[in-house]
């Protein structure tokens, strides 16, 4: 901008250019009002979608949070139920073979009772009693090993079934973290900018 000569100007130039100059200051003080009012506009627009946002985010967590909650106490009932049927397998198992050595012990004692001699009874009652007890000791390794397997299946699935909660719950929060320290970021404040008509000398 030429320097202006402000003792060549009569006063009614000097009035007419301070007109200019505060319309132009105010036209600037204007701009930059409509420029804020703009930006917080914005800027409540964004922290409602950002809390739209987040809430959907935490529904959303809440139903598969739920609904592996289900599938878990489902896979659960189904390992109880089978582990159930096992014992109750092995439960007529037990009783078919009690039948069957009582069987035998009955047939003994005909045995025994039809024996001449106390030494041939006792070597008829000493291979009963064999097998019993070898019955007996297979029957409970058996059901200790079945339990044991049952019960190590059962728990690997709880802590798989813990695992996947545990990560689903930390990706959640972590979404949640982001959309929070978005949401508190300073909105840029904006320059002032002010323009003034050029007059030539």
């Amino acid at each position: 901008m030429a320097d202006i000569n402000l003792k060549k100007l009569s006063r009614a130039e000097l009035l007419e250019m301070m007109i200019s100059y505060s319309e132009e200051a105010e036209a600037a003080r204007q701009h930059e009002k409509e420029l804020r009012d703009e930006l917080e506009k914005e800027k409540l627009q964004m922290q409602h979608e950002f809390a739209e946002e987040r809430a959907a985010m935490l529904k959303n967590f809440d139903e598969e949070k739920a609904e592996m909650r289900m599938k878990f106490n489902e896979q659960k009932a189904q390992m109880q139920e089978k582990f159930d049927k096992d014992v109750a397998g092995l439960k007529a198992r037990l009783a078919r073979e009690q039948k069957e050595l009582r069987q035998q012990v009955d047939d003994s004692l005909m045995k025994i009772e039809n024996s001449q001699s106390l030494a041939e009874a006792s070597i008829q009652l000493g291979g009963i009693m064999e097998s019993a007890q070898k019955a007996a000791d297979l029957y409970v390794n058996t059901l200790k090993k079945s339990a044991e397997a049952e019960y190590k299946a059962l728990m690997l699935d709880i802590e798989k079934s813990k695992l996947r909660v545990k990560k689903a719950e930390e990706a959640q929060l972590k979404k949640i973290a982001q959309m929070d320290s978005k949401e508190a970021e300073p909105v840029e404040k904006p320059k002032r900018r002010t323009t003034r008509k050029k007059k030539d000398e």
